[in-house]
């Protein structure tokens, strides 16, 4: 059984991880200047579902490129990266996979080299580069590209 000293210093422990998880800077972050979105936008320029479940608006991924999205450029790695980590972090994630070498973020053609818009894309359907050459195989072991 748990006394309350330790219920208590487990949640100044989950408190003070969470905070570190969140980064100091977020406070210091300036909100995202808002773009309206119409219906029209927003058909053409859908966000995956794991992004629009976040709330996560036009400027958020596209900061300082005006409010027209039609204009918006690629985010590139960086902007992909500045949410997601790093490159490391996303192959560690899928370490299990290395046993048989099918990481697709540490592939054993390619490393880590690979940029994040070869498979992943924001406002269209994402696509399994490993299926360009393994198109019977990578069925079995991966699922669609989010």
């Amino acid at each position: 059984m748990c006394n309350k000293k330790t219920l208590y210093l487990v949640g100044v422990f989950l408190f003070f991880n969470a905070m570190y998880l969140i980064g100091s800077e977020v406070s210091k972050t300036p909100p995202a200047q808002e773009v309206a979105v119409s219906a029209e936008l927003q058909e053409k320029f859908p966000l995956k579902n794991h992004h629009a479940k976040l709330s996560l608006k036009c400027a958020d991924c596209h900061e300082g490129q005006g409010d027209e999205p039609e204009n918006f450029q690629m985010i590139g790695d960086e902007g992909c990266l500045s949410c997601h980590k790093s490159k490391q972090y996303l192959a560690d994630r899928l370490k299990f996979m290395d046993v048989l070498h099918v990481n697709p973020h540490n592939s054993i053609h390619d490393g880590q080299r690979l940029y994040c818009d070869e498979c992943h894309f924001e406002h269209q359907k994402s696509e399994n580069m490993c299926l360009n050459c393994h198109s019977n195989d990578v069925k079995i072991w991966m699922k669609d590209t989010p």
